[in-house]
């Protein structure tokens, strides 16, 4: 079979769904080669994925991940796919605290850095958490604090044999766009940060697959995956009805002045953890809060608590200056060192 599909996409045809999921659990059960892994994944790229091809990734991946029980039916993610190379800070970690702060539920999917120098579990084990939570741990904290940090590797063991391949190229491939949409968790909302325009196009079709009821995938510029309040971000809604909503937000939608990129650069983690405690612990208004507050609130518009930008940007604003965000923040930290 592997050759086969390796000719069809060398030949430029697009694989089905099915084909794409079995080929997807070839690799994940450790049944292809790091060449042939490599073939097919360069192959796609060249290529260019399809819908079909991201959505059958993913549905391979989230049979072989390790799942989060839960009863709860407005969880979400704030995540992105990284590979932007801008550089910011742990925007989409900093302010999946202040929704969790604003009361809605969150299940944080991250990893190690790829493409930056601080991934959201690098910062966060600068800020103190334990990343490494057992399956029972991780529901723990989502029951009790209402957040929880799902640290990928350990949910997605199965990865492992694409790993070194993945590192060996060092380049984007259709594993960066399956994180964000395999949450062990099981999260029917999300609001997904894309490094293009392109990617968050291909995602919100790929979605129409994987029974999602609503996410928001953000672009910014065509650059960054994330709102930066630099510029434009264009945001492509999907929901579960089928329809594609897509929208311009910027700077004076949330009712923030324009920032400057470099305000909001980070670096090392513990330059992007020393940010994070500036927004959530000091509650300084700069650029940094500002910018964390914008995300927040539109992961809070996507969580249905509220339908008006304005209303979910002051929940957010409350959220960080009222200290439950960064009471979040050390709730995790204490839960997730007792459980070490």
């Amino acid at each position: 079979m592997i050759k086969e599909i390796i000719e069809k996409i060398a030949d430029k045809v697009d694989l089905t769904i099915d084909e794409a999921t079995s080929i997807a659990t070839m690799i994940m059960t450790g049944e292809l080669s790091n060449v042939q892994i490599s073939g097919l994944l360069i192959g796609l790229k060249v290529k260019g994925e399809t819908p079909e091809e991201i959505a059958g990734f993913a549905r391979a991946m989230r049979e072989k991940s390790i799942k989060i029980d839960h009863d709860y039916e407005n969880v979400i993610d704030v995540c992105g796919t990284g590979g932007d190379s801008s550089g910011t800070f742990n925007i989409s970690t900093a302010a999946s605290f202040v929704v969790a702060g604003a009361g809605v539920k969150i299940a944080k999917h991250g990893n190690r850095s790829i493409s930056s120098k601080s991934g959201s579990s690098d910062v966060l084990s600068e800020l103190g958490v334990n990343i490494n939570l057992s399956r029972e741990s991780a529901t723990e904290a989502l029951n009790k604090f209402g957040i929880t940090f799902l640290f990928a590797p350990l949910y997605h063991p199965a990865m492992k044999f694409a790993a070194p391949v993945r590192t060996e190229l060092g380049v984007k491939t259709i594993f960066n766009l399956l994180g964000p949409l395999t949450n062990p968790a099981n999260t029917k909302k999300q609001l997904i940060g894309t490094y293009s325009r392109k990617t968050a196009d291909l995602m919100s079709k790929a979605a129409s697959y994987l029974g999602m009821e609503k996410i928001c995938f953000v672009n910014t510029d065509d650059k960054f995956d994330e709102i930066s309040l630099t510029g434009d971000s264009e945001i492509l809604e999907y929901n579960s009805s089928g329809i594609l909503n897509n929208y311009r937000l910027n700077h004076l939608d949330f009712g923030y002045e324009k920032i400057k990129l470099k305000n909001i650069m980070g670096n090392s983690p513990k330059h992007n953890s020393d940010i994070i405690n500036s927004v959530l612990r000091d509650k300084i208004r700069n650029d940094a809060y500002y910018v964390v507050a914008a995300n927040a609130s539109l992961a809070l518009c996507t969580a249905g608590v509220s339908n008006e930008l304005k209303e979910c940007v002051a929940l957010a604003e409350e959220s960080i200056d009222s200290g439950r965000a960064y009471e979040k923040l050390i709730a995790l930290i204490n839960f997730s060192g007792a459980n070490a």
